[in-house]
């Protein structure tokens, strides 16, 4: 699979919050890793609460992973291309 990946960071301040795009899927699953370990659940989003297929603004099909605690730290974007 060829896909375009980024990690949208949500820190406490708009100041410590960031965008990495252009990751690797090594980096990405290890990301997800390091913060499942960190007690943060991923949360894995594929389709529409109406069972489509997510897809970006071009009609690629994405899936979006969601890195939760007691609040939304990360979103990390896999767009398939």
């Amino acid at each position: 699979m060829n896909a375009l990946i980024s990690h949208t960071y949500f820190g406490p301040t708009l100041a410590t919050s960031y965008v990495t795009p252009g990751l690797s899927q090594e980096v990405a699953y290890r990301l997800i890793g390091i913060n499942t370990l960190a007690g943060f659940e991923p949360v894995v989003y594929t389709r529409t609460p109406a069972g489509d297929q997510l897809r970006t603004r071009d009609g690629n099909p994405v899936t979006v992973v969601a890195l939760t605690g007691s609040s939304l730290r990360g979103v990390i974007e896999i767009e398939q291309v």
